[in-house]
């Protein structure tokens, strides 16, 4: 007896339908298993850093420029000094278009729909890159500048 790989709708093709979305399913996991580490990773830098550029003068924009310092502080070793770079030359510039969007955001007095409630701080950095520059950080909490990695 043939089972059918259709729901109720009759369409494959729909969120729960084992036709063309299992296939499809089937054919993501190939394609990451297969993939260079440095493929995926590449990607990943993309979508943080696009969705950081977007997202300029919000509070989740913190989070996706924090988030992509943190996977480069992590991947670092295992990408191309090539991709680190272009990484890091993006961070630093988004880092300071994120303080001058702030500042016009702060300007305006309404925050956007959907922003995340609190500012975001990032975990404390234990790479030996991080951990070096961390002993020279200023202790100071009342500093209201920010700076990535605090």
């Amino acid at each position: 007896m043939a089972m059918n790989t259709e729901n109720a709708s009759g369409d494959s093709r729909q969120p729960g339908g084992a036709g063309a979305s299992g296939h499809d399913a089937d054919e993501l996991v190939q394609r990451l298993r297969s993939a260079p580490a440095e493929e995926i990773m590449t990607e990943l830098f993309s979508t943080l850093l696009s969705t950081a550029q977007v997202k300029l003068g919000r509070r989740d924009a913190r989070l996706f420029i924090d988030l992509c310092s943190q996977a480069l502080e992590y991947a670092g070793p295992h990408v191309p000094d090539e991709l680190s770079k272009q990484v890091e030359s993006a961070l630093g510039q988004l880092r300071l278009a994120q303080v001058s969007a702030e500042n016009e955001v702060a300007k305006k007095g309404d925050p956007e729909p959907n922003d995340l409630r609190r500012i975001p701080s990032p975990p404390p950095s234990q790479g030996s890159r991080a951990g070096a520059d961390s002993s020279h950080r200023p202790a100071s909490a009342a500093s209201k500048l920010w700076v990535p990695g605090r």
